[in-house]
């Protein structure tokens, strides 16, 4: 559904990413895995359309076969802080995407309050961020980037600041989500496990300058996806990253 061709991505006189192509299936999690430094933040900067004023790109995303402009791509993302803005209620925060794109403060208000309970919000929207726990900020974001209802979801190493259990709650409740209403997901993750858990396919970065080099479907149902299940994928993927870590 979302091709992406050719991307190369510049700071200067030195290449980040390199002549990068790969694909988005529609309805399913992509994860994007690789060592620090590999470039996968610089992508999903890119395709968002936020990517730093120094760094030059060449390339191309086509949605079902078009040809995407930065203003025209149906894309919601969210970085890997909450980066909720604390003087706003969190009913203003998860409004913020709906307005931008143009809808009316109320009416996005209106549409954001009836998913407070389905994510666990409910009571909380005249609450502000530091009242929250961290996996309800971070539910707060999910539920500003997804009410946007963009087709293609770009989430930049969602859990990384989440403790282990909230981490791995917030996995199984944003699968949850997607399945209630699938959209095209690439996240970022350094975490095999949770690449495995979570994704349809895992596409492995590596190399400076970063490539693809490796796009791993996953085929096993996530109901049984298990240490004994995964255990030869998650092997593998091991052996690329670590041939290509200093």
């Amino acid at each position: 559904m979302l091709e992406v061709q050719a991307l190369t991505i510049r700071a200067g006189r030195t290449t980040l990413v390199s002549d990068l192509s790969f694909d988005l299936a529609d309805g399913r999690l992509t994860c994007l895995i690789g060592p620090s430094g590999c470039g996968k933040s610089s992508v999903v900067k890119w395709l968002a359309g936020v990517l730093a004023p120094e760094l030059r790109a060449q390339g191309s995303a086509y949605i079902d076969g078009n040809l995407q402009t930065l203003p025209q791509r149906d894309i919601a993302y969210q970085p890997q802080q909450d980066t909720l803005f604390p003087w706003l209620t969190i009913v203003e925060n998860a409004c913020l995407g709906l307005e931008v794109r143009g809808h009316q403060k109320r009416a996005a208000r209106e549409k954001v309050r009836s998913l407070f309970h389905d994510f666990g919000l409910n009571g909380h929207e005249d609450s502000f961020p530091d009242q929250l726990s961290g996996g309800m900020r971070q539910r707060a974001a999910f539920l500003r980037t997804i009410v946007q209802e963009a087709r293609v979801l770009l989430l930049d190493e969602p859990f990384s600041a989440l403790d282990a259990v909230t981490r791995l709650r917030m996995q199984d409740w944003l699968i949850d989500r997607l399945s209630d209403r699938p959209r095209s997901v690439l996240m970022v993750t350094h975490d095999l496990y949770e690449a495995t858990q979570m994704a349809d396919h895992v596409l492995v970065m590596a190399g400076n300058p970063g490539r693809i080099c490796a796009d791993i479907p996953i085929t096993i149902p996530r109901a049984d996806r298990n240490e004994a299940t995964l255990a030869n994928i998650r092997s593998s993927l091991k052996s690329m990253l670590l041939k290509d870590t200093p």
